[in-house]
């Protein structure tokens, strides 16, 4: 095996790997972004249904204009709704793409040194890992395409809820929704935990052994800035 091919190959992976957990991180971007906008509007709605929302003097002028604003907005909440399904799907292939480099990274840090053509003692740092041996690299990158992977998927949980929510203004009698649910104070609460994801986005990706303290955002810096994990 042409061990200069062979690095070239991981450096690509590595670099695909950093791609993806960036457009990973733009996508998260995105979606709290619209999350926020879309409470905000679902929020409103809601209370246009109550009759002190509306000025007395305007309602036997226009009778319907309760109904037509609540027409419009349930139209424009389903819209923004379909854009945060979008950005869900688009984390997806993110993970998909970062658990594939992940994948032949790993494989790559079991080549023996006789495989990659390069001397016995130098094993453990496999052409671009000069600064950190290959199987950490291997070990973070698929730590943290599984740790993206969850966060998806809570991002599908979140989107059902917000899903029954739309389909409740719209008067669905099958929706159960919790009392509190349409209050400010809750989905203040529910925006801060969905866009700190706590327990998440702050765990170490490296197992026992190591003394690392690596997070998702540090691996992104590391590999931005080509350093080495320890």
């Amino acid at each position: 095996m042409d061990s200069v091919a062979t690095h070239g190959l991981a450096r690509k992976q590595l670099r695909l790997f950093y791609d993806a957990l960036c457009r990973w991180y733009s996508c998260q971007r995105d979606y709290i972004e619209d999350v926020e906008t879309l409470l905000r509007m679902l929020l409103q709605l809601n209370n246009s249904q109550q009759p002190t929302v509306w000025h007395p003097s305007i309602l036997p002028l226009f009778p319907d204009l309760p109904s037509k604003f609540h027409t419009a907005s349930l139209r424009t909440s389903e819209q923004r709704l379909d854009r945060i399904k979008a950005t869900r799907e688009k984390m997806a292939k993110c993970v998909a793409s970062m658990s594939d480099a992940a994948s032949w990274l790993h494989q790559y840090a079991t080549l023996s040194a006789e495989e990659i053509g390069q001397d016995a003692s130098m094993a453990q740092y496999k052409g671009p890992f000069v600064s950190g041996s290959a199987e950490r690299y291997a070990e973070a990158t698929g730590a943290a395409s599984s740790l993206c992977n969850d966060v998806a998927d809570m991002r599908t949980d979140q989107i059902r809820k917000l899903q029954d929510m739309v389909d409740c203004l719209r008067g669905d009698t099958d929706i159960a929704l919790p009392p509190n649910t349409f209050e400010n104070d809750t989905q203040v609460v529910n925006i801060m935990k969905w866009r700190e994801l706590p327990g998440i986005l702050d765990k170490t990706l490296l197992g026992p052994g190591s003394a690392s303290t690596l997070t998702l955002a540090g691996l992104k810096d590391i590999l931005l800035n080509n350093e080495h994990i320890n």
